[in-house]
């Protein structure tokens, strides 16, 4: 699945209208978000917590240059797995 608008608060409504479908994707390709704020990250966040109590886990294909901070100041990078990491860390937050 590839999410074209932006993970913010804006945008959250939408995305939540759509979350029983999302939630059972494993995979989501993040290269055309711009933009992922707070609000967005929590959602990432839900979206790995629904997987994990399936035994499965969220990946990220691209994140937006914004996930990382914001994984490092929430401690949540090791919830995801990460493919094309610009940071060049295996998890995205250490």
């Amino acid at each position: 699945m590839r999410l074209e608008r932006a993970l913010t608060r804006d945008e959250l409504p939408a995305y939540w209208a759509e979350r029983h479908s999302l939630f059972t994707l494993e995979r989501v390709e993040l290269s055309a978000v711009e933009q992922l704020d707070s609000v967005g990250l929590a959602f990432l966040v839900q979206w790995s917590q629904a997987l994990a109590a399936e035994g499965k886990t969220l990946t990220l294909s691209s994140p937006p240059a914004s996930f990382y901070p914001l994984a490092d100041l929430y401690g949540v990078g090791s919830l995801f797995e990460l493919t094309d990491n610009p940071c060049g860390s295996k998890n995205g937050s250490e």
